[in-house]
Order: C-alpha cells, then structure tokens, then sequence
C-alpha cells in the first residue's frame, strides 16, 4: 500500500516538474526536463568546433579551440533572443592557451590567426560570465575566449590558419552549407 502511495507521488512529481513552455518556437523545459532532451546549440557547436596546436621539442606551445558559430545560429528565427543572424560575416567563437604567459592574446607575441589570409574584422574579447561562453563546447578556465568577426568569405570553403613565427602554423579547414565530415559520418539524430 506504501509502495503504490509513494509511486503515485513520485509520478506526480515527475509530471509537475516536467511542464513546458514554448516561446519564439524554441521550447523551454525545466530542469527535469533537461537531462532528456538533446541541446541543440551544444551539438551543433561541437560539430562545428576544431582545434589548433602549435607544437615545438614536443612541447605544445599554444593551443586554439576555434567554434564556426554562423551555422549554429542561423537556424534561429527568434527576434527576441537572436537579434544577430550572423549572416553579414563569417564568426567564431575562440579559445586561446600559450603556454608561459598570463594573459592568452593571439594577436601578440608572434601569435596571428587569419581566414583565407585576411585578418580579422573584430575582435572582442569575452568575460568570464558571458552567455556564449556556457552555450560552447571546450570550455575551460585556463583560457581567453574571444568573438571573432572576419569578413564574409565568397567561397563555401575556407581556412581558418593559427600560426607563430617561431613555432609554425596549424590550418582548419571549414565549409559553410554541407554538413561537417564529423556529422555526416555519424548522422544528426533529429
């Protein structure tokens, strides 16, 4: 009798901490509801995350996570929330550790970072509470994270290069309209 008491309640429970609200087509779940459901701009910046190393005696010496963030926002259609389509230029979201220095700046000391040899537009470097940097993929705390703006490349294809005059270069390749290789071998599961 117990058991089918506690049973009831814990369904009941369940069902009232797991109400939904839509709004602007996306919909909000509570906490409960969370841990079931896939987040979409999590998966899709994951997809669309690379990394870059920059390696000398075996030692890494610099370390960029580099996030394509226009096709993971360019599926949102709400105005409240996504004022930015990011369709004017190509963004990223990016992540900066150089080994030995305190503040993580890839513009300095040698460090460069160019898409398709053309520097970049903007550079805005991100707080430690901004929202973009909890909604990314590789996050850390060891390292600065910046909005990079480039202008907007005529090509599908491009190359995203991250290199020091010392210590060489790494190249990541993108491609906007087809999915990334990662995706199509797996599937979306949608």
């Amino acid at each position: 009798m117990y058991k089918n008491i506690l049973l009831l309640i814990a369904v009941f429970v369940m069902a009232g901490c797991s109400a939904k609200k839509e709004e602007c087509k996306v919909r909000d779940k509570s906490d409960f509801g969370q841990l079931f459901t896939k987040d979409d701009i999590f998966h899709n910046s994951l997809i669309n995350t690379q990394k870059a190393q920059l390696i000398a005696s075996f030692e890494t010496k610099a370390l960029l996570t580099a996030t394509y963030l226009n096709p993971v926002f360019e599926e949102r259609n709400c105005k409240k929330r996504f004022l930015n389509k990011m369709q004017d230029a190509e963004y990223f979201f990016i992540g900066v550790y150089i080994q030995n220095s305190e503040k993580h700046k890839f513009n300095t000391k040698g460090y460069s970072l160019t898409l398709n040899g053309l520097a970049p537009i903007e550079v805005i470097e991100l707080e430690n509470d901004d929202p973009l940097r909890y909604e990314m993929p590789m996050v850390d705390n060891w390292s600065t994270y910046y909005k990079v703006k480039f202008k907007k490349s005529p090509t599908n294809d491009f190359t995203l290069i991250f290199e020091n005059d010392r210590f060489g270069k790494d190249i990541l390749n993108y491609s906007k309209g087809e999915k990334p290789l990662f995706e199509s071998l797996v599937g979306s599961n949608k």
